[in-house]
């Protein structure tokens, strides 16, 4: 495993991912969380999970890193995750999947991540698909740092380890698509596989 040191990412790259977010989410309440119990601030201190209170009871929380984009390697990116309500282990998973994302090959769009445990407790989802941010379009997807560089925002798809073995033999787009057909409700953590 290799271990890529963390970039600069001074404290106007933090701001400029900040406005970036606030300016989607105007007028949100919110919450950042630095995750203590793995080894994330060891390789990355300023890391943080922001969780985004959701503006109507039938809307999702959404959870999104602030300091993946420091990854040494690969395109600068941040991830998402939407969950049905709010629980501490979606920071973790994202602790976790920015962890993976900083010491192994860096993430990219298509691939699949093991995170050794269901995303939502008693959930068969255990794996992620790194997906384009539908849920959110391609307002919140690309974001600029100051010196120009682009950073991506992708969205953390909860999948199972059959699915996420699907993606791999055929293709992320043809378990999106699977999915879609089946009208697969992402967001159930009792959802069951399309595979």
């Amino acid at each position: 495993m290799t271990l890529h040191k963390s970039n600069p990412g001074g404290e106007q790259d933090y701001q400029a991912i900040d406005r970036h977010l606030r300016g989607f989410w105007p007028g949100a309440h919110f919450h950042d969380f630095s995750w203590t119990k793995g080894p994330i601030q060891q390789v990355l201190p300023r890391f943080r999970v922001r969780r985004i209170t959701p503006a109507s009871a039938q809307d999702a929380w959404v959870y999104v890193t602030k300091g993946a984009f420091e990854a040494d390697g690969g395109q600068r990116l941040e991830f998402i995750i939407e969950a049905p309500a709010e629980d501490p282990i979606h920071v973790e998973s994202l602790a976790m999947v920015t962890y993976r994302h900083l010491t192994g090959p860096p993430l990219d769009l298509g691939q699949t991540v093991a995170i050794g445990r269901p995303w939502i407790t008693g959930s068969p989802q255990d794996h992620f698909m790194v997906d384009l941010p539908y849920p959110f379009g391609p307002k919140l997807e690309w974001a600029e740092l100051p010196n120009g560089e682009p950073v991506r925002f992708l969205w953390l798809v909860p999948i199972t380890a059959s699915e996420a073995e699907y993606a791999r033999t055929h293709g992320a787009d043809a378990l999106g698509d699977l999915l879609e057909q089946n009208q697969a409700d992402v967001l159930d953590p009792q959802r069951r596989s399309v595979v």
